[in-house]
């Protein structure tokens, strides 16, 4: 059941609410392939429907791939591999992935969790004072809060109690790395400070450091209670949640509280957008230009009558251009004028490209010659995964 977030499934939901309740329900028997799992047990559809819907709500935030790891994509896929910085690129882009998909792989965990008790939050980056902080997975209920530190690591994992510091030990490679448990509590002091700030009742935070790579081994010495009592691998998270929630057994928030909280923690969340390029002292008249072929991977794609043609493998695409134009929002500039989506596509005719810029359905401001398309931000996380 660990992609029943998934985007795809809300439109199944949508199309049951004109229906009745036994349509509604046999529609979805019909419709969600996770369904055929219950299958052979004695339950109600109408209880697998209910209990599937109300697992969907658990997530107030749902996962998404963040921007900086589709900058980082763009970048690699556009740079050339002779340039001195695409190592680099390719490094870190590797490494975002890895630490994405880890979070992303948190959530099959998470499943497991009430959905009436629980508001689950992945990725929140608040402003505090003159800087921000960020949790990769936040959980919130009336008697607590508790964020995670999510990390993808492989090999050995050793805590050092004395100075609180981890190394990691990987192919017989020992590398000082920062400490994943020290960040998560720094993130909890922080966020007890938002609260504050935002007047609201003090709630116990507790804090975990989770190892999403269930292969990797945490060692500590026996009396570094800090690290035993805040980090576990991803298998026994759930434990480690349930043991929490023995522990703060009164209500501090009300429904009401609970709610707005949620609210307020959703508008305040101040997505990062790094410029990329600068990051990497990389010049937008370095990126390879034109339209690359989804079929060879090669930048030969030219327009000819309302498709588009690769001129090493003759694949024809329709669509092929979306990527360039989404790779230039992301890349160069947060918008876009039909001169310059003329130059980038290498397309001379302005209404061909006011055509294709409008099929894109992005936002836009002014009219006629004055017109600017943005790419938004929804439009980002819907993207698809790698």
């Amino acid at each position: 059941m660990a992609h029943i977030f998934e985007k795809r499934h809300i439109s199944y939901f949508k199309q049951l609410k004109k229906k009745t309740p036994f349509q509604k329900n046999e529609r979805f028997m019909n419709l969600h392939p996770i369904v055929s799992i219950f299958e052979g047990f004695s339950i109600q559809k109408e209880e697998v429907c209910k209990k599937l819907k109300g697992m969907m709500r658990l997530y107030a935030k749902e996962f998404s791939f963040s921007k900086r790891y589709h900058k980082l994509r763009a970048l690699k896929n556009r740079l050339p591999d002779t340039h001195t910085q695409w190592p680099k690129v390719a490094l870190e882009c590797s490494n975002e992935e890895a630490g994405q998909l880890g979070e992303k792989s948190i959530g099959f965990h998470l499943d497991m969790l009430s959905n009436s008790k629980y508001y689950i939050f992945h990725y929140l980056r608040l402003q505090h004072g003159k800087y921000y902080f960020q949790m990769d997975y936040f959980i919130l209920c009336a008697s607590f809060a508790l964020i995670l530190e999510v990390k993808n690591m492989g090999g050995e994992l050793r805590f050092d109690g004395d100075f609180n510091q981890m190394t990691q030990i990987k192919r017989s490679t020992k590398k000082r790395r920062k400490n994943p448990v020290l960040q998560a509590r720094l993130q909890a002091k922080k966020l007890k400070c938002w609260l504050e700030e935002q007047n609201f009742p003090e709630i116990p935070i507790h804090y975990l450091f989770v190892n999403s790579n269930e292969d990797t081994e945490i060692i500590s010495d026996g009396e570094n209670e800090l690290v035993n009592r805040n980090s576990c691998n991803s298998e026994g998270l759930i434990d480690k949640i349930e043991q929490i929630e023995k522990y703060y057994t009164t209500d501090i928030l009300d429904t009401k509280e609970l709610k707005k909280l949620k609210k307020l923690l959703l508008e305040k969340h101040t997505p990062e957008n790094p410029d990329i390029l600068q990051e990497f002292g990389i010049s937008p008249k370095e990126l390879i230009p034109g339209v690359q072929c989804p079929n060879c991977k090669a930048f030969s794609m030219k327009y000819k009558s309302t498709a588009w043609y690769c001129s090493k493998c003759a694949h024809k695409s329709k669509t092929a251009f979306i990527q360039a134009i989404n790779d230039y929002l992301l890349l160069v500039k947060l918008s876009i004028t039909n001169l310059e989506c003329r130059e980038l596509l290498d397309i001379p005719s302005r209404k061909v490209v006011h055509r294709l810029l409008n099929s894109m359905e992005l936002a836009y401001s002014g009219t006629n010659k004055g017109r600017i398309y943005y790419q938004s931000s929804s439009d980002i996380q819907n993207w698809p995964a790698p």
